[in-house]
């Protein structure tokens, strides 16, 4: 076992939360899209959401998403390819990791992915920091 995993591990122990399936985790994800107004669904088409278990090796650990891909204005984001596709990656481990309930988690992969899709729309991250949570995510059933 790896030192990350063993990380992982230990941390998974303090909280006592169990893994959720990835089907569990992918309905959390398809819940957070539902919470978009109709007016943003045609700008997203071509955008895919993609849950990985954990971030790659390259990034901080605790990464709960990323946004690859040009803004709806066409711009492109420094590491993208000009043609890669748009996708928003959430990350299920450091989800799991961060939160102590369904209900915390509910939340923060609904806000997670909220705010991938503003970098989508062109919101840089400065903004979104000086924004705060979106609340949007607090409206799940």
């Amino acid at each position: 076992m790896s030192l990350l995993q063993r990380r992982h591990e230990y941390h998974r122990i303090l909280a006592d939360w169990p893994s959720l399936t990835r089907e569990h985790f992918d309905a959390l994800a398809q819940d957070a899209l539902n919470l978009l107004p109709n007016w943003a669904r045609p700008y997203l088409e071509r955008v895919v959401v993609v849950v990985e278990d954990e971030p790659p090796p390259d990034e901080d650990p605790d990464l709960l998403g990323l946004y690859t891909g040009s803004t709806v204005f066409g711009e492109t984001d420094s590491s993208a390819w000009p043609e890669a596709p748009h996708v928003v990656t959430v990350y299920q481990g450091p989800h799991e990791r961060q939160c102590h309930s369904h209900g915390e988690l509910r939340v923060e992969v609904a806000e997670t992915i909220l705010h991938e899709i503003a970098h989508h729309f062109g919101i840089e991250e400065e903004t979104l920091d000086e924004i705060g949570p979106i609340e949007r995510a607090r409206d799940l059933p």
